[in-house]
């Protein structure tokens, strides 16, 4: 965390989503608290901040999000935690 110290709301989030650990923007002092609510409403949020405009939501579809009345949404690619690969790495051929 001391790297992000002096970042902002939006960026540790960022970093927080692209390591899979977004309840740990949840504060623990708000109970009782829906987490799956404030997972939607971080989810949604991250939506809205995605780097390529055209991949923002409208707000009605924010709306719909946040009220039920459309699918919930996925994380957005460009935050979403993925496992290493090694797809781009040269790899040596034993002989």
């Amino acid at each position: 965390m001391s790297e992000f110290k002096q970042a902002n709301l939006i960026s540790w989030a960022r970093h927080l989503a692209c390591r899979g650990k977004l309840q740990d923007l949840f504060d623990l002092a708000l109970q009782p608290m829906d987490q799956d609510q404030a997972l939607l409403c971080i989810t949604v949020s991250l939506l809205c901040l995605q780097r390529s405009l055209v991949k923002w939501p409208s707000i009605k579809e924010v709306v719909g999000m946040l009220s039920g009345d459309s699918e919930p949404p996925h994380l957005p690619f460009e935050f979403s935690p993925s496992p290493p690969s090694n797809l781009f790495k040269s790899q040596k051929i034993a002989r």
